[in-house]
């Protein structure tokens, strides 16, 4: 959790701390809206969208009496406060977002116990570590991913431009960018949907052509990017993802 094992940060001569069970990684639910439409029977799939989900840790916790046990839930409390992220040793290369919401509260009268702790899911996918490209025009590429990914581009120019576009040729997705002012240096963050010019990382939105694709702008194996005219060079930063 937060780059913290909790067994072993908690665990000493006085307490052993062991996790012996999780849950809620597995499966994965779905929110679903229909509509009825007149005149005809059944329903109607709107859409469709992961939904949340709680993930529950069950902690084993054996100390030499109460007095030790409320320390480390004392711990346990301030490691949980700030929790951003959880990773788990048998998914050592995968991270899950969430935030701890609660779960079973702690016996104080007995010094070794099981309780549960609930994180809640809120983007249920798990990510990989980044990953960096240094990318010709036109390559293949090979993302180590199961599901596209909205990556992080740098692009970069050997003299300040106006205009430009980025394309992807197997989705046929465009990214248009004009704007009075020039830049050698451009970076899309397509995760966060923004997007600067300049080595200031100067907010660049506002040449955004308002018919780019850039909420659908994904890429996978397999894709081939085009950035026209042809940049000095081309980064691309990503972070794989899984469900």
């Amino acid at each position: 959790m937060e780059g913290t094992n909790i067994d072993e940060y908690l665990s000493d001569a006085d307490c052993r701390v062991e996790t012996t069970n999780i849950t809620g990684r597995q499966l994965n639910s779905y929110d679903i809206q229909t509509s009825t439409p007149a005149g005809y029977d059944g329903l109607m799939v709107l859409s469709k969208r992961l939904a949340s989900k709680t993930i529950s840790v069950t902690l084993e916790i054996d100390a030499v009496d109460t007095s030790i046990l409320k320390e480390k839930v004392s711990a346990l409390n301030g490691l949980l406060k700030s929790a951003r992220y959880i990773q788990f040793s048998d998914e050592s290369d995968l991270t899950y977002y969430v935030t701890y919401e609660g779960g079973s509260s702690p016996d104080d009268e007995a010094a070794k116990q099981s309780f549960v702790l609930d994180f809640l899911w809120h983007d249920p996918l798990k990510y990989r570590d980044e990953h960096t490209l240094n990318y010709t025009n036109a390559q293949t590429l090979n993302i180590d991913s199961t599901e596209p990914v909205q990556p992080y581009i740098e692009i970069k120019f050997d003299t300040g431009i106006k205009e430009w576009s980025l394309r992807n040729t197997t989705t046929d997705l465009n990214i248009n960018y004009s704007h009075e002012n020039v830049s050698s240096v451009y970076r899309l963050y397509l995760e966060d949907q923004t997007l600067t010019k300049n080595v200031t990382e100067t907010d660049a939105m506002d040449g955004l052509n308002i018919e780019s694709d850039m909420e659908e702008f994904t890429v996978k194996t397999g894709d081939q990017l085009v950035v026209t005219p042809t940049p000095a060079s081309i980064t691309i930063k990503y972070r794989g993802v899984s469900l």
